[in-house]
């Protein structure tokens, strides 16, 4: 079973390299587009997520869940099928 702390790690790393910034400097409790994430950046933040853990991804789930904290609480939900 992936924990929360691995789904956040991996988001992280993915944010990271959207952006150009470490790692460490990813903020859990930033919202998305204050870490500089635009439409495009969070679009295949979202695919890239989607594919790694094989679920589907409603794209409005980003702007409900902007931060790296709620959107891989809403991650870890949909992964193990509690919506």
């Amino acid at each position: 079973m992936t924990s929360q702390s691995e789904i956040a790690d991996f988001i992280k790393k993915l944010i990271a390299k959207e952006i150009g910034k470490e790692v460490t400097t990813i903020d859990d409790a930033v919202a998305f587009n204050d870490l500089g994430l635009d439409s495009v950046n969070s679009i295949f933040l979202l695919g890239d997520v989607e594919e790694h853990y094989k679920i589907d991804i409603d794209p409005l789930s980003l702007y409900n869940n902007p931060t790296v904290s709620s959107f891989t609480e809403h991650v870890y939900k949909l992964i193990n099928g509690r919506n």
